[in-house]
């Protein structure tokens, strides 16, 4: 089975550099174009998915339903997919945070030091995440073909961490997750295998910002 990955596209605080996590914040216009860009890419690849799961937040339902006009495919929203709170973080720039305070710091660097300001723990996050496969994308296999879960970036890290078996604080090793960035993992005979990451349907430009929660 084919499992496609994908981040949401652009919204407001992602252009302005600020942290998301939990807040519930709508996409921009370029978030749009970005969604209906890797719709139709898909298209013309031929991909077609038998469901599509996806966050609950409305920058993920939205990049989902854009997504899902050329799928008609059941849609399934699962909280368990939601993006990391990172509390009293949220809204802030992230380059301003990262330069007066070493908690933050830690977020990006030394993940395993990191104490969340009423957030979620990473292993918390790795935990539903853990949930959400094992008791719903796990016994799909020989069901369903294709599904694409539509999700967030540090989501989607704590994914790749977690099938490619590796430590906490390479988390932010990964390839790059821009926005309506495409992974795609494979399941045969119980086991998740990361195929390629950091697939991309547009062109990057430079109206992009480095909003990356």
């Amino acid at each position: 089975m084919k499992i496609y990955l994908m981040r949401h596209g652009e919204t407001y605080w992602n252009h302005l550099g600020y942290i998301q996590g939990s807040s519930d914040i709508e996409l921009t216009p370029y978030g749009i174009e970005l969604a209906e860009k890797t719709r139709d890419g898909f298209a013309k690849d031929g991909i077609h998915f038998d469901r599509i799961y996806t966050s609950p937040y409305k920058r993920a339902l939205k990049t989902a339903e854009i997504i899902n006009e050329k799928q008609h495919a059941p849609l399934i929203k699962d909280s368990r997919i939601r993006e990391m709170s990172f509390g009293a973080y949220e809204g802030k720039s992230i380059e301003e945070l990262k330069k007066t305070d070493e908690n933050v710091r830690f977020c990006f660097s030394l993940p395993s030091k990191y104490v969340p300001r009423g957030g979620e723990t990473f292993q918390e996050v790795s935990a539903r995440m853990k949930d959400f496969f094992e008791q719903e994308v796990r016994p799909l296999e020989g069901k369903c073909e294709t599904i694409l879960i539509t999700c967030h970036g540090a989501f989607i890290r704590t994914v790749l961490t977690w099938v490619k078996q590796l430590p906490l604080d390479t988390f932010w090793s990964a390839n790059s997750q821009p926005n309506c960035c495409v992974n795609l993992l494979s399941l045969e005979g119980g086991s998740f295998t990361v195929e390629k990451e950091g697939i991309l349907y547009y062109e990057p430009s430079e109206k992009m910002k480095r909003g990356i929660l």
